[in-house]
């Protein structure tokens, strides 16, 4: 009688992994196939606006005005810490760390994502990158990094909007 049992407890469970398994393939195949109506949007971890914003962290990074210019658009707006400026404003501050001898490098970028919306929000923009990336700020011996959270809303391939947050304490503390 225990062998029947135990063979019957292994059928069933056999059977219920069998139908566990096709019963997800077709939940990840609805999944796929339809969109639940409260969505406004999807998500990407690799894209062409991605490469952009990479593009643009790398040339801020090395105060590379020129190729800083080719990824944003002509009328983009920068909030720096809440600070509102355009693309020559905050590249200014490239001169300003070179004359102090700062320099600065992009450590790692951590979490980066496109979400991009189906429909345009109230600015106009449906495509948003978010990035998460350390940066370390040199001058001497001295090196301070910190964490830096950026969106950047593009349109058309360019960086439209970009809002950065980050602890602007060790950076002013160098400029000294």
């Amino acid at each position: 009688m225990k062998k029947v049992l135990l063979s019957a407890v292994i059928v069933s469970a056999l059977f219920a992994c069998g139908t566990k398994t096709e019963t997800t393939s077709t939940s990840t195949a609805s999944a796929t196939a339809s969109v639940p109506a409260e969505a406004f949007g999807y998500t990407l971890n690799s894209s062409e606006n991605i490469n952009t914003v990479k593009k643009a962290i790398n040339a801020g990074a090395n105060f590379d005005t020129t190729t800083f210019k080719t990824v944003y658009s002509d009328t983009a707006t920068i909030y720096d810490n809440k600070t509102k400026q355009t693309i020559s404003e905050n590249m200014k501050m490239a001169s300003v760390f070179k004359s102090k001898g700062v320099t600065m490098k992009v450590e790692s970028i951590g979490d980066i994502w496109e979400t991009i919306s189906f429909k345009p929000d109230n600015r106009d923009f449906s495509d948003y990158v978010n990035v998460y990336f350390d940066a370390s700020f040199i001058k001497g011996t001295q090196k301070s990094t910190i964490r830096v959270n950026a969106v950047f809303a593009l349109k058309d391939g360019k960086i439209v909007r970009e809002w950065d947050t980050y602890d602007s304490a060790p950076v002013m503390e160098m400029l000294k």
